[in-house]
């Protein structure tokens, strides 16, 4: 598998070589390959999005990009996802002036609430204010008003005269970098500037979030402080949560759990609050995500989703 890819290429350029088939569990449920996938409209639904597809093929076709097309053409109205992301309504945001501003995003704190509130601790006396707002990216994989949440978030920028975001969620920042015309920098690299990064010296099984399959530059943020890291789980693609295909493919996205759980490593560690939590909601135990680590607070992923996101949405509301 390359390290690095910059082109997707039409599905026609399909060579039948059947890598994306073996390094997909979708796609080997169906028998099909990538070709075959894009004239599938009944399967737009179907594909977690992580593409590993992409990562193995060698004509550089993309399964992730197949379903967004697919989607395109038959749109499903997901209103429940409409009504929770658009606008996100445990949204936590003010109109102080920010030149930086800590985006969560939505999961992060439902997640990871008492490592929210520490962050928030330690960037106040900085000026740093922070947001709790969804960036879009479910609503893009739905392929429907995005546009307003994209709005919404430029005028929020501007409001508070934001040059930086700093982002802990992997999907926030790959999915914003060519979407706001702001510098986006890792809540890593903002650590390293204050010296807050620590080293983890025990053995660190990562479980690599999606949009870090290829290229990793979050990762590369704080690689330097894990020296034991294990890529102990390359071939579970998913965490099971991706592409909003779990409820079309329950027995693949639990199998995604059943898979981390079977290798029986020591820790789970990664950097994506939705994998952590979906993790811990799926019994799989001792999950560190690196920036509860990293801010000292060593928090166990929490499933109580819904009163965490509601806490925080009042959190420091009236601040000025």
């Amino acid at each position: 598998m390359r390290s690095q890819k910059n082109t997707k290429n039409p599905p026609e350029l399909c060579i039948d070589c059947s890598a994306c088939t073996k390094h997909c569990e979708f796609l080997e449920k169906y028998d099909i390959n990538l070709l075959d996938f894009s004239k599938r409209d009944d399967l737009a639904y179907n594909c977690f999005l992580c593409d590993k597809c992409y990562a193995v093929c060698p004509k550089d076709i993309s399964g992730n990009e197949i379903a967004l097309n697919l989607r395109a053409k038959n749109p499903k109205p997901f209103k429940y996802l409409k009504f929770l992301k658009s606008p996100y309504i445990y949204a936590n945001n003010s109109l102080k002036k920010s030149r930086e501003l800590m985006f969560f995003g939505c999961n992060f704190p439902a997640f990871l609430p008492r490592t929210t509130r520490k962050i928030i601790e330690i960037f106040e006396p900085l000026g740093i204010d922070f947001s709790i707002d969804c960036c879009g990216k479910p609503l893009f994989e739905t392929t429907t008003k995005f546009e307003d949440t994209k709005d919404h978030l430029n005028k929020l920028f501007e409001q508070k005269e934001v040059e930086t975001l700093i982002l802990a969620c992997p999907n926030c920042y790959h999915f914003l970098k060519d979407k706001v015309d702001i510098k986006l920098k890792t809540i890593y690299e903002k650590f390293e500037e204050l010296g807050l990064n620590r080293t983890i010296e025990e053995e660190a099984h990562m479980f690599y979030p999606c949009p870090e399959r290829i290229e990793k530059p979050i990762f590369e943020s704080f690689k330097k402080y894990l020296p034991n890291v294990k890529n102990s789980f390359k071939n579970v693609n998913c965490c099971g949560l991706g592409g909003l295909a779990k409820s079309n493919e329950k027995s693949i996205a639990n199998g995604y759990c059943q898979m981390i759980k079977d290798e029986q490593t020591p820790n789970v560690y990664t950097y994506c609050a939705t994998c952590s939590g979906n993790f811990q909601r799926n019994g799989i135990k001792n999950i560190k995500h690196i920036a509860t680590v990293m801010a000292g607070v060593n928090e166990t992923p929490s499933t109580n989703y819904v009163a965490n996101a509601l806490s925080l949405k009042f959190y420091k509301r009236g601040r000025k």
